[in-house]
């Protein structure tokens, strides 16, 4: 009687398998088992060779025998034998395979020597003074084709931004922390901050000569100058501030032509006093200017957007 039963099972193999419709999609997580058993002809030796259990090569190949409607191997004398249907269907799934594989590995590729890239930033005063200039030497030298185009830095974390694709790449204040904890950061900048005065500073400046001055508030919505004011309050000392501009750029006109005196990050207030016979000197070793770089985790291999941090971060190498 099992005789006949297996006898039956076996003749009748196809009707046993339940018709699909044409249209069903199939599984193409049972790729990769349907081609290591056409390589195998064995359930043990495949699962060994996936690292995966019996039963769930066992299982994977009844779900590709119910989708595709055929037995797709049954048992010979040298192992699992493919059907004409498996035969057929192999060259198929084996270039399937073969292209995903591919494009895995495929690393895009950027030219920046020949890309016409425009990348889209948002940056402050500091990285368009510092870091600008010699990013566009760069550029220019090696990249000519592409373009920059900067906005200024505002109060936005920069995540619904950036999310959109209105920016590449934002460089913004680290402490306290400005950008969206949903970004990918990475530190660029640590400067101290020093007086800038057009009159001679003692070399050691005490809470009693900073709370006896007078200041230009350079900033439109005073990030650098939020950090020296918490401060100057944490010793005491609330500043006299009877002018406010929209950022750093006519601070040393200003103080060529007055006795007022202006905090700045050091780099800066060290080029101005060069440029414009001016004087400066630190204020704190603690108060530090910290700037980060910031894109949005969808573009984080971006071939084109590594290439430009990478620039960005020589640069800061270079000159800092």
């Amino acid at each position: 009687m099992e005789k006949s039963d297996s006898s039956n099972s076996s003749n009748n193999n196809n009707s046993a398998i339940p018709a699909r419709p044409s249209s069903q999609r199939f599984d193409m997580n049972l790729l990769r088992i349907l081609d290591t058993l056409m390589e195998c002809r064995s359930v043990s030796a495949a699962a060994r060779q996936l690292h995966l259990s019996q039963s769930t090569v066992s299982h994977a190949l009844a779900r590709a025998r119910e989708q595709l409607n055929d037995p797709l191997f049954v048992a010979g004398s040298e192992g699992m034998m493919p059907t004409p249907r498996a035969l057929a269907l192999t060259p198929a799934f084996s270039q399937a395979l073969a292209t995903v594989e591919q494009a895995l590995q495929e690393t895009p590729l950027f030219d920046p020597a020949s890309s016409l890239r425009t990348f889209r930033l948002a940056t402050g005063v500091y990285f368009d003074m510092v870091m600008l200039p010699h990013l566009m030497q760069e550029i220019t030298r090696d990249a000519p084709g592409i373009r920059l185009s900067i906005k200024s830095l505002t109060s936005s974390g920069y995540e619904e931004e950036m999310e959109k694709g209105e920016y590449d790449l934002v460089i913004g204040f680290a402490e306290p922390d400005q950008l969206s904890a949903r970004l990918q950061t990475q530190d660029l900048v640590s400067d101290a901050f020093s007086l800038l005065s057009r009159n001679p500073l003692p070399e050691h400046i005490d809470a009693q000569f900073l709370a006896a001055q007078s200041y230009v508030y350079p900033s439109e919505w005073g990030h650098s100058q939020l950090l020296t004011d918490r401060w100057l309050n944490s010793i005491g000392i609330e500043r006299h501030i009877p002018l406010q501009l929209p950022d750093f750029q006519s601070v040393p006109i200003v103080l060529q032509a007055t006795d007022l005196v202006c905090v700045l990050p050091t780099w800066i207030a060290e080029r101005y006093a060069r440029d414009h016979g001016l004087y400066a000197q630190p204020v704190n070793s603690d108060l530090r200017l910290k700037l980060v770089l910031g894109w949005h985790p969808r573009f984080a291999m971006d071939a084109g957007l590594i290439w430009l941090k990478e620039r960005i971060l020589h640069i800061r190498d270079t000159l800092l």
